[in-house]
């Protein structure tokens, strides 16, 4: 089992601006995160070491560090936002 962490200065308030719909989602998925495996994830375009999850039209960016078992979240936002993102981290 994989504990979460998130990279995020202030992931509350980062996380109150996402859509209800979305926060739902993503909290109905926390037991995934921290049990399925990597394999079930796949990576982020231009070979970045995220891995992605998608919800609809969002995506969910983690890093996971096997040998310490923690999930570390540093994103979530629609498919334009997520451009922006893997592009400022290339």
């Amino acid at each position: 089992m994989y504990s979460l962490k998130y990279d995020y200065p202030d992931w509350d308030e980062y996380f109150q601006d996402v859509p209800d719909e979305i926060k739902k989602r993503f909290l109905k998925r926390r037991e995934k995160f921290k049990t399925f495996p990597t394999t079930g994830f796949r990576h982020s375009e231009k070979g970045l070491p995220y891995f992605v999850d998608e919800m609809g039209q969002y995506r969910v960016c983690f890093k996971s560090d096997e040998n310490e078992k923690v999930r570390t979240f540093y994103f979530i936002g629609d498919h334009k936002e997520y451009e922006k993102f893997i592009g400022i981290r290339k």
